[in-house]
């Protein structure tokens, strides 16, 4: 008997009784350990098209879908299913700057007029019939003669000279009939300039988003990289990470489990074939990892892409090659998986 105790004491290190009073029971602990490449992958990818008129925005959505759809099969790239994960519309302001007027030009004509010196009796009435003529603007020179300017402003420089020296000779004409002297005008000189009627502006634009965000099911593993350039040759956005998944999840973790026991099992049977005492059915058994087998995410760099309504126009088969110069390349890796189970038996 001393013996036997001796030896159990010595197998603490790595297994434990479950009760110091007893020694008719041995804690045990087996782990299983299984790498496992996925079934199935899922990619989320989001089609946004933007345009001023909604229902064509919507449009150009699903003629986008339609279109990758098409590529994918032309491709020999096998599915198992698109879902739509969210279809929302918004709208979005932007800014652009616009010329009006471009490449418009007018010449404006000034004529220079000197005025005779008056009585002070006649100003009131001259400065009366300019101001009639649209003439706001009379200056009083040093000497205290006066002068003023007329302007015309039309579509070649003879027009505008033109325009301007009709419009001397009618104002001529109204002060005559006011009892002026014709005379008391002068022109003085002129001048002839060209006016850009160009005009820069800022101008709000209204554009209707149509975002849809989708998740495609492939167990085509080796063509991943594929369908992520065939969806970006046509303005489709990926989002940059991947949801792998594992068939028979729960067949797999009951061998896991398996393997995990005998493992256990063996072990107790190994320290008690140096004792006299045999194994005997179990008493406890922990499993902390049910449901160990999940889904896990791989990660790729992605770039921006945008849509292009001209992209439609493309026959298939030109895309199809277009897509190929990109060359994304995804290796689907194993995960590891491990199960442990502690397991309390009964010695006899």
């Amino acid at each position: 008997m001393k013996k036997i105790i001796s030896i159990l004491v010595l197998t603490l290190s790595f297994l434990s009784f479950s009760n110091l009073a007893s020694d008719k029971r041995i804690q045990v602990q087996g782990t299983s350990t299984r790498e496992i490449l996925p079934n199935t992958a899922k990619l989320q990818l989001l089609i946004r098209t933007e345009n001023k008129d909604l229902d064509k925005a919507s449009k150009q959505n699903s003629e986008i879908l339609e279109k990758y759809k098409n590529l994918l099969k032309n491709s020999n790239i096998k599915y198992e299913r698109i879902n739509s994960l969210n279809y929302n519309t918004y709208k979005n302001y932007t800014y652009e700057d616009i010329i009006l007027n471009e490449g418009k030009k007018e010449f404006k004509n000034t004529l220079n007029i000197d005025v005779n010196k008056m009585n002070l009796n006649q100003i009131q009435n001259f400065v009366s019939v300019l101001f009639k003529e649209n003439i706001l603007n009379v200056n009083i020179n040093k000497d205290r003669s006066y002068s003023f300017k007329i302007i015309s402003q039309k579509a070649t420089s003879k027009e505008a000279y033109q325009d301007s020296v009709n419009k001397f000779n009618s104002l001529k004409q109204k002060l005559s009939q006011n009892g002026f002297n014709g005379e008391i005008l002068k022109i003085s000189g002129f001048d002839n300039e060209e006016v850009n009627l160009e005009k820069n502006e800022s101008r709000k634009i209204e554009e209707n988003i149509v975002s849809h965000s989708i998740e495609i099911t492939t167990r085509d593993l080796k063509n991943l990289g594929k369908l992520i350039d065939l969806a970006s040759i046509i303005g489709i956005q990926s989002t940059g990470y991947i949801e792998y998944d594992i068939d028979n999840k729960e067949k797999l973790e009951d061998e896991l489990y398996k393997t995990a026991y005998e493992e256990a099992e063996k072990k107790a049977r190994t320290v008690l074939n140096k004792t006299t005492l045999t194994l005997k059915k179990p008493v406890t058994i922990t499993d902390n990892s049910i449901g160990i087998i999940k889904p896990y995410y791989s990660y790729f760099n992605t770039k921006y892409v945008d849509f292009n309504e001209k992209i439609l126009l493309k026959r298939d088969q030109v895309l199809i090659e277009e897509a190929s110069n990109n060359s994304t390349i995804i290796n689907p890796k194993k995960s590891v998986f491990s199960k442990t189970v502690y397991i309390e038996f009964e010695m006899d």
